[in-house]
């Protein structure tokens, strides 16, 4: 036999294939090229540290074989991923696979840590440590038994403390401190307990 080949690529919705015909003859050897099941990030979100940090792509087809790197796809990753906020992973296919798939991840501001809380007669002032990258802080309150929700929102880079003027005696409060950078939000600090005893 002489073969001359047709490849027919794979994409993340179809199975491809590769078609040798024989030049000769009328015989066709077809070998199936099992389509994209997968394609997910090493990690999606990333604390804020001051440096680049960039996940890693792990690509498998519906037979559980992983794509390999540069043979079967390339990847490009958004400019900066250094500061807080979103960035995008393109993902190219190449040689027996065809298409495109962007995903993404945000690194976020450290959660806040060592939240304190001391009161007044009239009072209950919370302290926390200053976030590296942050813009501000949520403050978060629950009395009692209720749900939590969003108390206060603290603007400045420097202001690390809240006094919520609203506490009511004889009531169990708790708090919680969440980081944020433009529309990108640090995990919700540990949860600060205290009774307004006045």
């Amino acid at each position: 036999h002489s073969f001359s080949t047709k490849t027919i690529s794979a994409t993340t919705k179809e199975d491809g294939q590769i078609i040798k015909s024989c030049t000769m003859c009328d015989y066709t050897e077809t070998e199936a090229i099992p389509k994209v099941k997968s394609v997910k990030l090493s990690k999606t979100s990333f604390n804020y540290n001051g440096k680049v940090q960039t996940p890693s792509v792990t690509i498998k087809d519906t037979k559980g074989n992983t794509l390999k790197k540069d043979t079967d796809y390339t990847v490009k990753y958004s400019s900066g991923r250094k500061n807080i906020g979103k960035y995008t992973v393109t993902i190219t296919f190449k040689g027996k696979y065809t298409g495109s798939k962007k995903l993404t991840y945000t690194i976020v501001p450290k959660t806040t840590s060592k939240v304190t809380a001391s009161q007044t007669t009239t009072s209950v002032t919370l302290k926390w440590n200053k976030v590296t990258g942050a813009q501000g802080y949520v403050v978060y309150r629950k009395a009692g038994n209720g749900k939590l929700t969003k108390l206060a929102t603290v603007k400045g880079v420097s202001k690390i403390s809240y006094t919520d003027k609203k506490a009511k005696k004889g009531i169990k409060y708790s708090y919680k401190i969440r980081a944020y950078s433009g529309k990108t939000y640090s995990a919700q600090s540990n949860v600060k307990t205290i009774k307004d005893k006045y």
